[in-house]
């Protein structure tokens, strides 16, 4: 296991995530595709591929993290995961084909939120949602520093551009909390 591998999946860090529990409670179903993008090691990809017969896509910026994901799948027997490297703020999926976007402690990395979750939007179907899981803006038992990281209202306000409203937010133990969004009414 690689550093940033050993990081992703600290015992602590997984039992709060609880990747399945928090992919029921955001609405995950068995004949959804889900988009993780910033999939890291896959610790929601392999949970919610086992979850759907649909794809799932594992969108990454690191090659070794897809390198990862690949080898549990395949340990696993799993064939509904697309591997797709990010090099760029466009994904190569067709538009409205997605239920289900998720950011696991991916916001705070993003630069240019606004065109980024134009293209997040793009992704998903009428009915899709957006899960953002993010660390808590102030002292946590882990995590990057308080500087790094995005509060609940930067969150709220990056999806304002976007036709998206606030449909759950809850806490992940000690340092996370998740946020659900989906379409505005019209």
């Amino acid at each position: 296991m690689n550093k940033q591998q050993n990081k992703l999946e600290n015992p602590k860090r997984l039992e709060e995530l609880n990747p399945k529990v928090t992919l029921e409670r955001i609405g995950f179903k068995e004949n959804y595709v889900l988009c993780d993008i910033g999939a890291g090691s896959g610790v929601f990809t392999i949970p919610a591929a086992k979850m759907t017969e649909n794809v799932v896509y594992a969108l990454e910026a690191n090659p070794e993290m897809l390198k990862i994901i690949e080898g549990k799948a395949n340990d696993e027997m799993i064939t509904n995961i697309n591997y797709i490297y990010v090099d760029s703020d466009h994904f190569n999926i067709k538009a409205k084909s997605v239920d289900v976007v998720l950011l696991v402690t991916v916001l705070h990395e993003i630069e240019g939120i606004s065109s980024f979750m134009k293209e997040v939007e793009r992704l998903l179907n009428d009915y899709g949602k957006i899960a953002v899981i993010e660390f808590h803006k102030r002292e946590t038992p882990m995590g990057p520093p308080i500087s790094h990281r995005i509060s609940k209202e930067e969150v709220l306000a990056a999806l304002h551009d976007i036709d998206f409203e606030s449909q759950d937010d809850f806490e992940l133990g000690d340092n996370f909390y998740c946020i659900t969004f989906t379409r505005k009414s019209k």
